[in-house]
Order: C-alpha cells, then sequence, then structure tokens
C-alpha cells in the first residue's frame, strides 16, 4: 500500500540536495516527490522506507524520518465557508439634485 514519508534533511549545500534527491528518484515504487518545505524531504509511493534511510544516510549523515503515513488526498467533503462580499456604496450624482441655481 502507498504510504508518505517525511524526512528531515537540513543541507545547505546545492551539491548534497542533488545527491540525496537523485537516491530518491532511482529508487523503486516511489511516484512522488516534494521539497518545498525547507528541510523537509517528503516521498510518496510504495517503497521500503528503512532501505532508503539507509541510503540516504551515505549521502547526508543526518537524515530522519519525521513521520509516517498513508499516501492520500485530505478529505475533500469540508464545507467552505462563504465570506460575503462588503457592499460598495455609490457616490452621490449631482444630476438628479433639483437646485435652485443650476436650473
Amino acid at each position: 500500500m502507498p504510504e508518505k514519508v517525511v524526512f528531515k534533511l537540513e543541507v545547505f549545500e546545492e551539491r548534497i540536495k542533488r545527491r540525496a534527491m537523485k537516491v530518491v528518484c532511482d529508487f523503486p515504487g516511489v511516484t512522488l516527490i516534494d521539497v518545498k518545505e525547507k528541510g523537509k524531504l517528503k516521498v510518496n509511493g510504495e517503497f521500503d522506507k528503512f532501505e532508503m534511510t539507509k541510503k540516504l544516510k551515505k549521502v547526508y549523515e543526518f537524515v530522519d524520518i519525521i513521520a509516517v503515513g498513508p499516501d492520500g488526498e485530505p478529505a475533500k467533503n469540508q464545507k467552505l465557508v462563504k465570506k460575503p462580499e462588503p457592499k460598495v456604496k455609490k457616490a452621490p450624482s449631482y444630476r438628479g439634485w433639483n437646485l435652485g441655481f443650476f436650473k
């Protein structure tokens, strides 16, 4: 069953990041890789997480598994709350005014 694994990988060198990404990409069963959050590497798919950790430790010594969970989308049946649109007041028009000295 596919699962989602989050690795703690706090690397500042671009060379080590590329090597770690190459290790993860070459691993069989990986379907999605996410590195948007700083210091975290999220991997989805069907793979042996301990073997991947072992291979990542060869690239960078300080790699840990932070979280493991089932691969899946969050529930989309959440009720969306619509914010009421603010009412915009129109500026008064002076054409409709009936003033004596503008006739």
